[in-house]
């Protein structure tokens, strides 16, 4: 009988827990969870994780020749502190994972860290937000080949079929991530601005909840965001509740200024990343849905309007 793969796993938040529940569901690995509060280990440990009372616990209670870590946290300071923290108590042949949406570039510098202990990483850009459980996760994937297909297992516990794949070398995963989340930014940008016309257009009393509907059945415009977009109107057909503040979490600033660097037209993913910034002096239905659409698929907070 083949012996399972074994994975230990730092960070249950909003992704983190819920890709354990993946890949303990698919009883193909075993995993050791360590977090900052309390509340998702337990919950992890009667969904079959065993959990570590510290990082250090967690990396010497993994029981598997080449161990693995994968990083579920945030990116910027607190996966570069958990990073070394976790490079630290790893040996030769060990691997490393950041599930962050960490910059490229940060990326490429932790791999040669790495690298230069001996130890193996891969970098993963995990997209499908909260929703995303129960078909599995879209996964970019950077990294040396050998070491993603000793850890494919693992990828294959918690992927979405035929969603998963290495993109390329070290770097790749979340430079590709970071395109992606570009793109994303645009098309809400799009889909936003559409309602807004709608909502202050010639025909007054259309419903917007019922369009949604329709063009969210194979029209050229159906997709998983304009699913979003019909579920927050569901909700309120106005959004007026919602302040029109839309938060960006830096992918797209990323991939813009690499569009600049490298001289590279990025006309409508860029703008969407500047209406972001509008958005925090303006009030308008477009705002308050891009702000509704990032709540319903990431569970991204809300302002709410004071009435």
């Amino acid at each position: 009988m083949k012996q399972k793969m074994e994975i230990g796993l730092i960070g249950l938040g909003r992704m983190g827990a819920n890709m354990v529940g993946r890949m303990l569901a698919g009883k193909k690995v075993e995993v050791v969870v360590w977090n900052r509060s309390k509340e998702p280990v337990q919950k992890a440990v009667k969904m079959g994780a065993r959990a570590a009372g510290s990082v250090n616990d967690l990396v010497a209670g993994l029981k598997q020749e080449r161990r693995i870590v994968w990083l579920m946290l945030p990116a910027g300071k607190v996966t570069e502190n958990f990073f070394w923290q976790t490079l630290a108590l790893l040996k030769e042949g060990d691997i490393i994972i950041d599930g962050a949406n960490s910059h490229f570039g940060d990326t490429l510098r932790r791999h040669r860290e790495a690298e230069a202990k001996g130890v193996g990483m891969l970098d993963v850009g995990v997209s499908g937000g909260i929703i995303a459980a129960p078909k599995g996760y879209p996964m970019m994937i950077g990294g040396k080949e050998e070491i993603y297909n000793f850890c494919r297992p693992v990828f294959e516990s918690v992927g979405r079929e035929e969603g998963f794949d290495r993109v390329g070398g070290p770097g790749a995963g979340h430079y590709v991530k970071m395109v992606h989340n570009a793109i994303e930014y645009g098309m809400m940008q799009a889909i936003a601005e559409g309602f807004d016309l709608l909502a202050k257009g010639r025909f007054e009393e259309l419903d917007l909840n019922r369009i949604a509907h329709i063009w969210n059945h194979g029209t050229i415009i159906s997709s998983f965001l304009m699913e979003m977009a019909g579920k927050a109107l569901e909700k309120s057909s106005s959004l007026d509740r919602l302040r029109p503040y839309v938060e960006d979490t830096g992918e797209g600033r990323w991939a813009a200024l690499e569009a600049i660097e490298q001289a590279i037209p990025f006309v409508a993913n860029s703008y969407a990343v500047n209406a972001r910034f509008m958005s925090r002096d303006e009030n308008s239905m477009a705002f308050r849905m891009l702000a509704a659409m990032r709540h319903e698929f990431g569970e991204h907070p809300l302002k709410e309007q004071e009435i």
